[in-house]
């Protein structure tokens, strides 16, 4: 039968009805036009992050994936300590924590023979927590599994993927984007129009959005360093430690352990035939044993297998008029380091609010401009970093300093000091406001507006929601869907000027909290929150000091937007929110 196309305009409700219709007369192909605020292309961890920190916003969204099932295979297994900050915010983390593994001691082994010990590493060096960090260390969790948990969390507020469903194209208006979208399901073909707000790739390096919105991609591909990655079962090996044999010059190849099945991830390196090894099971076992020196060594059922080519790329911007991208549609990486799942989840989560504000109309289109201007020099320098270990891991014929995790890979000194929508009345009085600081910065130290808000621990809320559990910290008052000013005052005159300076901005998206010092009195204010700060931690944290009033702004993205003394900061800072910068 000839395919018949039929072009209606209807609710979204309404599609699977005539989904239905179109399958019961064999109507091959059907044209419908719908609307949502937000266009998601990609349910990868940045499509999710962004999906999910929208809906807590109460921002709704569509997001969608071509692929016909959801993706198989652990790569970007590493979580960074900033990652399992934003997971915490999202509601996320106690999954995360549950399913993943901390880091694992990896053999080195003597060739030929291939048992005898020659030495064993980690990935990091392991810290103990602290009131300001309390998740320090690398995780190791399988992307098949975060992915899964996010999407879990997504249900929870009425959110799902629709796979199987494809971007073909897009068009810019003032006032909107028009994108024809194809879903591919039971033998119908369904083209849809979709009229969104704003549409945002997280469809991957070789996804539609990108090129189609015309951003450059520069960078290389490094053709003479393949890998091949694989998940697959395997017997007589120890499952307590991570194993390696020989080098990247040569012959190599390590195992990471499983972390809650029975599959272990392999990496394959050398002078190897890749393709050889991917395509054909006997090869890949016959390279196994041959790198080894072992055969006491079996292969199970491989899950999946690839193989990978080095790219080092990146935008000039971060999108144009209403389209954005973000994850590996705007930026793509070696392996080494850890960076690549980490640093997409962040693009999300800092574009995440300001698309919120935007949408409900509290903030200008203007704010979406500082997503690029944040978030491209960090990405600069996570290409720097990371392409910075692949040569030393090259040059070395070695993993051992791929493997690194330490210091600023843990990202939690990624910051945006230069930021124009944060003010730092401290780093105005010391001149050294504006001046340019690293994006990778010294996590210790002073804390300054544009870098992530510390937790504290050691808490005593006595005023505020759920009073059940008195006992609190920062990380549990911040989240995604507001901004938390924490204002650090003693008297009553001190507090209620904050307080009233706050109250002049929407209410909805920000937080008052008064933060006390240990056995200070109650003073008679109105604050939806008031803490005792008994440990002294939070005072420490945020460089307050007794008898003088300080107030941090934590964005919901969880950095300090301001650090300021008064009404005027407060006005300052927020006046670059919600009206926004033109200039």
């Amino acid at each position: 039968m000839p395919t018949m196309v039929v072009q209606m305009s209807s609710p979204f409700e309404t599609r699977a009805q005539f989904h239905s219709i179109c399958t019961l007369f064999n109507i091959a192909t059907f044209h419908m036009t719908t609307s949502t605020p937000i266009l998601i292309v990609g349910a990868g961890p940045a499509g999710l992050v962004l999906a999910l920190s929208l809906l807590q916003n109460g921002v709704p969204v569509r997001i969608i994936d071509k692929a016909p099932e959801y993706h198989v295979g652990r790569r970007g297994r590493g979580i960074q300590p900033r990652t399992l900050e934003v997971f915490h915010m999202l509601g996320a983390l106690p999954e995360i924590l549950a399913s993943s593994s901390e880091d694992h001691v990896t053999r080195v082994y003597k060739l030929p023979g291939g048992t005898e010990i020659v030495k064993e590493f980690t990935r990091t060096n392991p810290a103990d927590p602290t009131p300001a960090t309390p998740y320090p260390n690398p995780r190791s969790l399988g992307q098949e599994q975060t992915e899964a948990i996010l999407r879990d969390h997504l249900s929870k507020y009425n959110g799902r993927v629709e796979l199987n469903t494809e971007l073909l194209s897009f068009e810019q208006y003032p006032d909107r984007v028009s994108a024809r979208i194809a879903k591919h399901a039971d033998g119908v073909d369904t083209e849809e129009t979709v009229d969104c707000h704003y549409l945002v790739g997280t469809d991957g390096g070789k996804g539609i959005v990108r090129k189609q919105l015309g951003l450059s991609f520069l960078g290389e591909t490094r053709e003479d360093q393949h890998i091949v990655v694989a998940d697959l079962q395997l017997k007589g090996i120890d499952h307590h430690f991570g194993h390696q044999w020989g080098d990247v010059a040569t012959k190599f190849c390590s195992l990471r352990p499983p972390e809650n099945d029975d599959y272990w991830t392999l990496l394959g390196a050398g002078q190897i035939d890749h393709a050889k090894i991917v395509a054909d099971r006997d090869e890949l076992i016959a390279f196994v044993r041959a790198v080894t020196d072992r055969d006491d060594i079996e292969v199970g059922h491989v899950k999946w297998i690839s193989e990978f080519r080095p790219n080092i790329r990146m935008v000039d911007k971060f999108g144009e008029g209403r389209v954005f991208v973000a994850g590996d549609a705007a930026h793509v990486h070696p392996p080494t380091g850890g960076q690549g799942l980490n640093s997409s989840v962040q693009d999300s989560f800092n574009l995440g609010w300001k698309l919120a504000l935007v949408e409900k109309g509290l903030a200008t289109p203007a704010l979406l401009e500082t997503y690029t201007e944040e978030r491209l020099p960090v990405i600069a320098e996570m290409l720097k970093k990371s392409t910075d270990l692949l040569n030393k891991t090259v040059a070395r014929a070695s993993s051992t300093a791929a493997s690194a995790r330490g210091g600023a890979l843990r990202q939690l000194g990624v910051n945006y000091r230069w930021s124009p929508i944060v003010v730092d009345e401290g780093a105005e009085a010391e001149g050294v406001s504006g001046q340019p600081v690293a994006a990778y910065g010294d996590a210790s130290g002073v804390l300054h507006a544009g870098d992530r808000a510390p937790d504290a621990t050691g808490l005593h809320k006595i005023k505020g929601p759920e009073m059940v559990d008195t006992d609190t910290s920062l990380f549990r008052i911040f989240g995604s869907s507001h901004h938390t000013a924490l204002v650090f005052a003693t008297s009553a005159e001190e507090a209620n000027a904050a307080l009233g300076s706050l109250a002049e901005y929407p209410t909805e998206v920000i937080r008052a909290v008064l933060v006390l010092p240990a056995g200070a009195p109650l003073p008679a204010v109105d604050a939806e929150v008031v803490l005792e700060d008994r440990d002294g931690h939070a005072y420490a944290g945020y460089g307050a000091k007794q008898g003088r009033l300080t107030i941090a702004i934590v964005r919901p993205d969880g950095y300090v937007g301001a650090l300021v003394h008064g009404a005027q900061g407060v006005e300052n800072y927020f006046d670059r929110i919600f009206a926004c910068l033109t200039a």
